[in-house]
């Protein structure tokens, strides 16, 4: 095990993280060392004076908690090489600008019989890896459900709001300390999320991919099937991740621009704002100042430009306007364009889906968003934003649309 440092240098808080999560697991061969880069980043943040008592312990402990995860991971690997050969089936990869309907389509496309997605609880907690026998009824379901069911009734219960048993992102399942807390709490650790954009992840998508062997090893589509994927959090390096996965097709959403970007202010703030030291926050009148949200949002959306004339046989694209009308038909027309099997029953079971959110299985969105210093007009007219909204014929969103999954 790592002997203790008690230097308060960044590499010396980094080697105290990395011993205490030694200690835990048992294990000490931490692999690869991609893992330092954001992992330094991390620490920077943490001795910032931005975040309360209460945010700095427990972003260290989920700092922890990923170095443990990985020691884990990596050690099943070397233990049971055979996960190596698992065939990883066709994919279904749903990505975009962050709030641009992501979520819900990933959950209506999973909804799909042949379709096998990863759901929060066994991207969070992967080992032992998921068996088919007992995968509904594991009990690291119930244990992750409570941990989470205090959030109820919170602003991020009302902007985005997972369940334990159902799908999440990609993000919540690398192990080399990129996708900490999902990546949500980037506003809040601006030296880490500095690092995420400025470094290509594709070391972390191949990590990935052993994860998703892992994930599907006991536990594999139905015959014939296939996987049903989403990240947001990483999509500036959309080619790099096409590159380690040649079998995804990717399903890209895309919404006004200037509503996405007040919706991700609005995420992010409701994430943040446990853990910083005091109101408002780091995204307040954010369009006012550095608009650090709206820079990142510029490049995504060239990334997402560039990657559709670069593949186009392998992205099907879908409108925000146009699945908030029509469900369904959202749905359909991805299994049409990548001439998938549609079930026979793909009505009623996007519609059951719909119905339980009605139902109360989330909270209604908020029916007005803060603007966070934005303007539509400055926006929509940024020579960014015109040459991503011309090239997939956006129009503008007069009236923020609801999300169909409420019937608001």
């Amino acid at each position: 095990m790592a002997a203790r440092n008690d230097d308060g240098s960044v590499s010396g808080q980094m080697a105290e993280l990395k011993r205490a999560a030694s200690e835990r697991a048992g294990l000490d061969d931490f692999g690869g060392l991609f893992f330092e880069g954001p992992l330094a980043a991390w620490i920077e943040d943490l001795n910032h004076a931005n975040l309360n008592d209460f945010g700095r312990k427990f972003l260290r402990r989920l700092a922890v908690r990923d170095l443990e995860r990985r020691l884990k991971v990596l050690d099943y690997f070397r233990t049971h090489p055979e996960i190596g050969d698992v065939e990883i089936p066709p994919i279904l990869f749903v990505t975009g600008s962050p709030r641009t309907g992501t979520t819900l389509l990933h959950h209506l496309l999973a909804t799909h019989p042949l379709g096998r997605s990863f759901l929060r609880w066994e991207l969070m907690e992967p080992l032992p890896p998921p068996v088919s026998r007992t995968y509904a009824a594991d009990p690291r379901i119930a244990r992750l459900q409570s941990s989470i069911e205090p959030l109820r009734g919170s602003l991020l219960e009302r902007m985005h709001w997972v369940n334990a048993d159902e799908p999440e992102e990609n993000a919540w399942g690398f192990i080399d300390c990129t996708g900490l807390l999902g990546c949500g709490v980037r506003p809040a650790m601006p030296t880490w999320s500095q690092w995420l954009s400025d470094h290509d992840l594709r070391s972390s998508f191949q990590e990935y991919r052993k994860m998703v062997q892992l994930l599907i090893w006991k536990c594999p589509p139905p015959d014939g099937g296939h996987l049903v994927l989403k990240c947001v959090m990483t999509t500036l390096w959309v080619r790099s991740f096409a590159d380690v996965f040649p079998e995804a097709k990717f399903v890209i959403t895309h919404r006004d621009p200037f509503r996405a970007l007040v919706s991700s202010c609005t995420a992010g703030d409701a994430i943040c704002q446990p853990f910083i030291g005091e109101p408002p926050g780091p995204l307040f009148e954010e369009g006012l100042r550095g608009q650090d949200t709206f820079n990142l949002q510029k490049r995504v959306l060239t990334a997402l430009k560039d990657f559709a004339g670069a593949e186009p046989q392998r992205a099907r694209h879908v409108l925000y306007s146009d699945l908030m009308d029509d469900a369904v038909a959202g749905a359909r027309s991805v299994y049409e364009h990548f001439d998938m099997p549609i079930p026979g029953d793909l009505e009623p079971r996007i519609l059951g889906y719909l119905e339980a959110q009605r139902g109360g299985r989330r909270a209604a969105p908020p029916r007005k968003l803060d603007l966070y210093g934005y303007d539509h007009r400055v926006v929509w007219e940024d020579p960014v934003v015109a040459e991503y909204r011309e090239f997939f014929g956006l129009r503008p969103e007069q009236t923020r649309l609801s999300d169909t999954r409420t019937g608001k």
